[in-house]
Parts: C-alpha cells; structure tokens; sequence
C-alpha cells in the first residue's frame, strides 16, 4: 500500500550522508604530517622532528588545505544527486526525472471596476490591454475586452499587473486608480480586489517540496496527497494547506500563503479556477476553496533584563523585539497551531531577557482548519531586575 504523504517523515529528518566520511582538515593534515615523518624515516633510518616553523610542514599544510578543498568539491557534487542537499540547477535536474521544474516568476491578478458619473444611451467599450497604475511605476493591464451596458454605470475586468513576481501583491483595495490609457467617457477606474497570485521564481525548497511530493500526482482518483500537489503547483507561496472530504465527492480546501498570509478574493477564485481544469479534478468532484477560520487573539507582555546585563540592554531589547515578531509569524503559519505563550516565553528568553509576563494570549486549542490570527498586541519593557 503507498504511503500516505502525512505519514511520511520531512526531507530534512532523513539521514546525513557525507562522501568523505566527515574526513577533516585537521585529521588531513596530521595524516600528511604522519606518513611524511614515516617515509622519511623509512628512507634515513632518522626521526624528524618538524617545528611550526618550519617549510616543510608549512608546505605540508598548504598541500593539506588545497587537498581538502578537491575532497569538499567531490563531496558536494556526490550531494548534488540527493533531494535532501540538492540545489539550483543540480535541483531542476532532478525535478527532471519526475517531469518538474521549476516555476517561474508569476503576476499578481487584480479585479478593476471602471465607472461612469452616469448611464449612457450606448454601449461603453473598454479595450483589453487598458493600463492602470497607483502612481508608483508599477502597471496593470486589462485581460480582456469589458463593456459597460446601456443604462449601467460600471463594469468589473480582470487585469494583470505587467512585472512579474510578489511585488505587484502589495496593494490595497481602491490604490491602483490612476488610468494611463484614457477611455473616452469612463470616468474612474479602481481595484475591488487586494491583488493577489503574484509570485517570484520559485525557491529551492519549495522546489523541493513538490519534486517529494510529485508521485502523489499520479493518481487520477483525486487524493489528499494529490490536491495537496497541485495546489502548491499553482503557486509557490503556499505555505500550509488542508484537505478535507465533508460529504461525498466534496472537496475542502485551506489553505495559507508564506508567513501565515491569509488568501483573499483573487488566489482563492483562481485556485478553484486551476484546480477544476479537467486534467486535475476527477469528474464526479466539487471542489471548494476556502481562507482558514481565523481565531483572534490578543497578545499582551512584559519582560525584564537582568542588571548584569544592563550594558546590553538596546541590543537585548531589539532581539526581544524580533523574537515576538517571530512568535506571531509561527503562531499564524501553521493551520491547526495552537495558540501556545509558553513558545513566546522560550522566544523571549532565547533573546536574551531575564523573564517575561504574559498577560494575553492564555492557551487555546486551534482547530484543524483554522489559525490563530493577531487582533492587537501590547509589549512594554519592565527594566532592569537583580540577577
């Protein structure tokens, strides 16, 4: 019976492999310096003795070091052909095998609302391919030919943003308003939707991820293990994603985007809309695309350095800081993850501060299609306290 994806153990937690055997620099070098002294001593009947200083256990080193350096490259390139330590094009050649590569970068996706002040007697056109920006120098294209109606006063369009990649994500609902391609009569234009879907050419490790899980996609039977496949195919950036049968041939999907990112509107409509091609979702399956259930909670805390380090106090504070960011940014990356302060504490701790109260958040348990989602957070310094 082939295994289920869940219950197989992640790349990382296979075994070490090294081709040198963990052959050192140092153990290279004593080897070198021992099998001289043997030689020469074979040969002269005379013991050596080489002082630090001296050439030709100097050159006896140099040798050792640039040695080493062949046994490191011969190591690699052996590593090179395993998906635990395989990277860049060494990684895209072993995608090959299973027919992956590696994705490329990828525009972010945005719905526009073009308006009039008023109907008209005729037809309104919009042209595909009508550019619109925020002001910034960043562009979005119109998909296609829209229309406003006799009588109506907006039409909704798809556009594109026209550079590739995760930049063209970072816009709000009503920023991109600005027409740089007049339409005659229509007198705004601006997104409904946040833009979503935009990619940057995809990493090794989630390269990685998709070549290990790439026979799950094999299967035409619409698995959990094959829609997990297909949906970190169509992007990159997902992060997390649970599936889940709640009736017959209905199909549940969650899912979150890096760092706990939740998907609005625009990935969760274009999702759906990749994985009901015909090639991917068996005939008799509804597949549902959903956002997580988001379970606020508010994140209040102090914390203490102690006296002894009161020379580091800015440094400390700065790491304290960075570590509560991290906090939120695990508590949130993971479906499912309760919501656990003692992780924050050990974060704070770890940072460098003495102690920490946690007034909020309390333990929570976090179901299996949820996440915890930060509503406000409040962190004060207490100051110096005795060792």
């Amino acid at each position: 019976m082939r295994a289920n994806m869940a219950d197989l153990k992640p790349i990382e937690e296979y075994p070490d492999i090294s081709f040198m055997d963990n052959y050192t620099i140092q153990k290279l070098e004593n080897d070198m310096l021992i099998w001289f002294l043997e030689k020469r001593k074979e040969l002269t009947g005379e013991d050596t003795v080489l002082a630090s200083a001296d050439d030709r256990r100097i050159l006896l080193q140099t040798g050792a070091y640039f040695i080493y350096q062949g046994y490191m490259f011969s190591d690699d390139a052996g590593k090179m052909g395993l998906l635990k330590y395989s990277r860049g094009e060494f990684l895209e050649n072993l995608g090959a095998l299973k027919h992956i590569s590696r994705n490329c970068a990828v525009s972010a996706t945005v719905t526009m609302r073009f308006a009039l002040k008023e109907p008209r007697l005729t037809t309104t056109g919009i042209p595909k391919g009508t550019r619109l920006t925020a002001g910034d120098g960043v562009y979005f294209s119109t998909l296609e030919y829209g229309e406003i109606r006799i009588g109506e006063t907006m039409v909704e369009i798809t556009a594109v943003c026209m550079t590739p990649g995760s930049a063209g994500n970072n816009y709000e609902i009503g920023d991109i308003s600005t027409i740089v391609d007049p339409v005659p009569y229509i007198d705004g234009a601006e997104n409904i939707t946040r833009p979503e879907n935009g990619t940057d050419i995809e990493d090794d490790e989630s390269l990685r991820k998709r070549i290990y899980m790439a026979p799950s996609a094999y299967s035409t039977a619409g698995t959990n293990d094959a829609y997990a496949y297909f949906v970190r195919e169509f992007n990159s950036e997902i992060s997390d994603v649970r599936i889940i049968s709640p009736a017959p041939c209905i199909v549940e999907i969650r899912y979150l985007l890096k760092e706990g990112e939740v998907p609005g509107e625009e990935s969760i409509s274009s999702l759906k809309a990749y994985l009901s091609q015909p090639s991917i979702r068996p005939l008799t399956d509804q597949v549902v695309v959903k956002a997580p259930e988001l379970i606020p909670y508010d994140l209040k805390v102090k914390y203490f350095i102690n006296q002894s380090d009161s020379n580091r106090v800015i440094s400390i504070k700065t790491c304290v800081e960075e570590a509560i960011r991290n906090y939120e940014i695990w508590q949130r990356s993971k479906m499912g993850r309760d919501i656990n302060p003692n992780e924050l504490i050990r974060l704070i701790l770890v940072a460098g501060a003495k102690r920490a109260e946690i007034t909020s958040p309390d333990f929570m348990v976090v179901g299996a299609e949820s996440v915890a989602s930060l509503h406000s957070e409040t962190i004060s310094y207490g100051g110096l306290e005795d060792d």
